[in-house]
């Protein structure tokens, strides 16, 4: 036994051994290797992935391989049981052509529209089989926006006729309330609380231009999915709204005829923001065959434990689906998905691997997770931020997708940094690595509500996501051009492989600093907040705080 100075000694230097340990410890971000970053993509999104679709042999190859990463990294397991895996059950939905018909009957004359050439039929969830005729009423964008004034619900009932509406939102809305109230999770709800029981959706003016009627129809081969809750009842079917499909200008334009306004007149008054509502004439009758089909996914989930605020979790993800075999291209079916989202996911294996090289623990403890089925409508990060695993709470979110990262530049973009208090985290952490913080160049795509991190959000958690920038570090590099070309040729098709360009030295300055960002999180003394009256923290925060209480 040790007693009286000589223990106070001891203990003493033990403090100051530990002290130096730790001071001696590499910083996390000093260790990603671009290397490592590279051969996670070339595997991920090698074709024999077969393009990672949700629910195939590709992805569930893809996920073994993300888990012995994890385990390599000596994460520990954060899924159902011991495992690294979360199961997603899922129904999967295809609509079936020979079942699926449009007819609009105008005193008594039928128009007849066509598959693929006219329309589009969404699935159905709960029937194989599904018919609808009503009347129609056309309700602009289908928004109501007291904050903006704007409502084109204002004087016309929808009680059992089928709304007509425009995609998007008023380009006159704020960035953040156009996001909002473009995405079909306001939109739909809001029609069916008017009555409405079913829905034709056009292309606005703005959106036909961002995503023409081809590329629509380019992917509409995909099957659709829904998560399956406890009751085995898919989640967002939203059964009042019995058949949803979507109709070319050209199509749409003849719902138009002998209304109050013709089709050019609707589409002028969308272009300014207008509220507009008003019924069209005829009876419409639709029609759909969907195959249905009960199947499983997984979410890959790792954690590395926090201290004292171990509970509290800042949860990092990426997609790790991407689209599978498609329609092919120059002979090549596979849709390898190296940009969307090999890429982001080899840097989030990076990140796991980099911190657990430092060996310095967090606070909080940091969730790293691989999510399935982003392709299918947010699904896995959905499923994920409604059943959070690694017995905590979220408190922020990390996403990581498609980072699109052709040539070193001298800036990054990051989504949702105006939001909360995670913008100021990026900027320093951003700044530290020796770039700077651009805002979207592009806010007319709505690009905040259309990734993973829109799932967290929606359950007021703030989040963020960083991609590549647009100013190059070489003025003879134009990288607009270079993302421009990619999304126009090989974005989402078999042309988004690994031998495209990728600057893996960007991809590691990218994983450094979201490491930063996450450590910074992990180890404040409060949690992320929303800035002070923020639409999307006071829409979202203040409804996820109502149905905690309930």
């Amino acid at each position: 036994m040790i007693r009286g100075s000589r223990a106070a000694h001891w203990l003493g230097l033990s403090a100051a051994l530990l002290t130096a340990a730790a001071a001696a410890a590499p910083e996390p971000w000093t260790q990603v290797r671009a290397d490592a970053i590279r051969s996670h993509v070339e595997f991920l999104a090698s074709d024999l992935l077969e393009g990672r679709a949700t629910a195939s042999r590709g992805y569930d190859i893809a996920a073994a391989y993300v888990a012995a990463q994890f385990r390599q990294a000596s994460l520990k397991p954060a899924g159902d049981g011991d495992s690294f895996f979360q199961n997603v059950p899922l129904l999967e939905a295809t609509p079936v052509l020979p079942g699926s018909s449009a007819e609009l009957v105008v005193d008594k004359h039928t128009r007849t529209f066509e598959y693929g050439t006219h329309y589009l039929p969404s699935a159905d969830y709960l029937s194989a089989s599904s018919t609808l005729t009503a009347p129609l009423t056309f309700v602009g964008f289908g928004i109501d926006a007291p904050e903006l004034d704007h409502d084109d619900f204002a004087n016309v009932d929808l009680a059992g006729r089928i709304a007509v509406i425009f995609t998007g939102a008023p380009a006159q809305f704020p960035h953040t309330q156009r996001a909002y109230y473009s995405s079909t999770y306001t939109k739909f709800p809001q029609l069916i609380e008017h009555g409405a029981v079913g829905v034709v959706m056009i292309s606005s003016p703005q959106d036909e231009k961002l995503f023409p009627w081809e590329r629509v129809v380019a992917m509409s081969w995909a099957p659709q999915m829904r998560w399956l809750d406890e009751h085995d009842k898919p989640r967002n079917a939203y059964e009042q709204l019995k058949l949803r499909f979507r109709f070319d200008q050209e199509a749409g334009a003849q719902f138009f005829e002998g209304a109050a306004k013709d089709f050019a007149a609707a589409s002028a008054a969308a272009d300014a923001g207008e509220s507009q509502a008003f019924e069209l004439p005829g009876l419409l009758t639709l029609s759909a065959t969907t195959g249905l089909r009960r199947t499983d996914s997984m979410n890959v989930i790792a954690a590395a434990p926090g201290t004292d605020l171990r509970n509290e979790l800042v949860v990092i993800t990426a997609h790790l689906d991407h689209l599978g075999r498609g329609s092919a291209v120059n002979g090549d079916s596979i849709y390898n998905g190296a940009q969307d989202n090999a890429l982001g996911t080899a840097i989030l294996l990076e990140m796991a691997r980099a911190l657990n090289a430092s060996g310095i623990k967090t606070r909080r403890t940091l969730v790293f997770a691989a999510l399935t089925a982003e392709e299918k409508g947010l699904l896995g990060s959905d499923y994920l931020a409604q059943h959070p695993m690694a017995d905590g709470t979220p408190v922020a979110n990390i996403n990581i997708d498609m980072p699109m990262l052709f040539a070193p530049t001298l800036d990054m973009i990051a989504l949702g940094e105006k939001h909360s208090s995670l913008g100021a985290v990026a900027r320093n952490a951003a700044g530290s690595q020796g770039y700077r913080l651009s805002p979207d160049p592009m806010p007319e795509q709505v690009a905040f509500v259309r990734s993973d991190q829109f799932s967290f959000i929606r359950q007021g958690i703030p989040a963020i996501v960083l991609s590549g920038g647009y100013q190059s570090r070489d003025k003879r590099v134009d990288v607009a051009a270079l993302r421009s070309e990619f999304l126009e040729k090989r974005s989402p098709q078999a042309g988004d492989d690994a031998a495209e360009p990728i600057d893996y030295a960007t991809a590691a300055d990218l994983a450094r600093i979201n490491l930063r960002m996450a450590i910074d999180v992990a180890n404040a003394p409060g949690r992320p907040r929303w800035k002070n009256g923020d639409f999307l923290g006071r829409v979202f925060a203040q409804g996820a705080a109502e149905q905690k209480s309930e």
